[in-house]
């Protein structure tokens, strides 16, 4: 018989591996995309699929193991941990609704990265263990208000990723939809850079330690401080050496392939309905208008990304004060932005089999607003409930935190 211990490693490692299992079907899908037309299509296609069921089976099964390491009342969502593999099983599930009632496994090349970040960012949360309920979460509420919260994000992330489908295959020009990812770049390369960037020019990271709990465990944590009783938390903070060029290249990188896609997307005239299989004349008349020099400073951009990594990478290495707990969700933003990119270009590189194999713009338009219609009621479950929970445990329904109100905005 297994003990709780026992239990608690093997969920882990499960969800962990699902992880990796998720990150492996997102490259499966994107050599989907590189080999449409060979024999290696039904190859790779397979095997994103097999990875997507797999991944979604250990996902399954660690989460069920915490829930009963928990109990039945202490469901396996009530920390930052917990609430981000609990999410990303959402997604997941139905990404495999999408694989087995829809027959649309393409969505996997856009939902798959998505579920892994959130993973790989579960997998940085340092504190894993099932612990007791603090007073306000020990309600019946707990069980209910998340789950609808849940649900309705699932859904909302699948239908923009079949609304981005939607645009490939509705005619949207190539140059408009990398403009649309150099922004994206700049914004998640300066967020990653931040204030110590804007203020000295470097890359910085916060230095981590390990902290010793009174059961024993050890834990990486970041090395904070404050200056005197009562005032800010500070992190400590160390340099990245080299990483400043890359990232300043990055960011003069994607903003010029901005400015070039965005210039020729202006140009080029939108069209809708695309035949089902488009022949090379009407791909490029229905959207394909890259220009060699937005191509070409998009693809300098994400090399130097790349670059980025390869500075973190040797700062790991050599410095004790940095490890994978440093800065690790940025880190995860900036590898989401890397998968994109390439997805981007190996689209491009095969747009006209690429736009053959999607289904009707229709079709996906109609699946996109189905997951709407699924997610929006859960969406306003979600307020409902977090109104009269809340009201159940402070006394107030509503207090406009961030939280509350990025919520109410989402539904509106």
């Amino acid at each position: 018989m297994w003990t709780d211990s026992e239990i608690h490693n093997y969920a882990i490692q499960a969800l962990n591996t699902a992880a990796f299992i998720y990150l492996a079907a997102s490259f499966a899908y994107v050599f989907t995309i590189a080999t449409i037309g060979s024999k290696a299509e039904k190859f790779w296609k397979g095997l994103g699929a097999l990875c997507v069921m797999s991944g979604f089976a250990l996902h399954t099964g660690g989460l069920l193991m915490r829930w009963y390491l928990g109990g039945i009342g202490h469901p396996p969502w009530t920390n930052l941990y917990e609430s981000l593999i609990f999410f990303a099983w959402g997604v997941s599930l139905l990404q495999v609704v999408a694989l087995r009632r829809w027959k649309l496994p393409i969505v996997g090349v856009v939902a798959s990265p998505l579920i892994f970040v959130l993973m790989g960012m579960s997998v940085m949360t340092p504190n894993k263990l099932v612990e007791p309920l603090i007073p306000a979460l020990q309600s019946n509420w707990l069980k209910i208000h998340v789950v609808f919260g849940m649900l309705s994000y699932a859904g909302f992330t699948v239908a923009a990723c079949l609304a981005f489908l939607h645009l490939m295959r509705n005619g949207v020009s190539l140059s408009k939809i990398g403009a649309g990812l150099a922004l994206m770049a700049v914004i998640h390369v300066g967020i990653a850079g931040g204030r110590d960037f804007v203020s000295t020019g470097d890359l910085y990271m916060a230095r981590t330690v390990t902290q010793k709990m009174e059961d024993g465990r050890e834990l990486q944590v970041k090395d904070i401080y404050r200056e005197f009783e009562g005032g800010p938390v500070i992190t400590r903070m160390e340099k990245v050496p080299g990483a400043n060029i890359f990232l300043i290249t990055s960011l003069l990188s994607f903003a010029l392939a901005g400015i070039l896609f965005t210039r020729q997307g202006s140009k080029t005239q939108r069209h809708s309905h695309l035949p089902k299989s488009p022949s090379a004349s009407e791909a490029a008349k229905f959207g394909f208008d890259w220009t060699r020099a937005g191509v070409i400073a998009f693809s300098a951009g994400l090399a130097s990304l790349l670059g980025i990594f390869a500075c973190v990478a040797k700062a790991l290495y050599e410095n004790p004060n940095l490890s994978m707990f440093s800065n690790s969700y940025l880190m995860f933003l900036l590898a989401m932005t890397v998968f994109f990119c390439i997805l981007y270009l190996v689209v491009g590189a095969r747009y006209e089999k690429f736009l053959a194999s999607l289904p009707l713009a229709e079709r996906l338009d109609e699946l996109s607003y189905k997951n709407i219609l699924f997610a929006f009621p859960f969406q306003t479950l979600l307020l409902v409930t977090g109104a009269i929970w809340a009201y159940y445990a402070w006394g107030r329904s509503w207090g406009w935190d961030p939280k509350e109100t990025w919520a109410f905005i989402t539904w509106v």
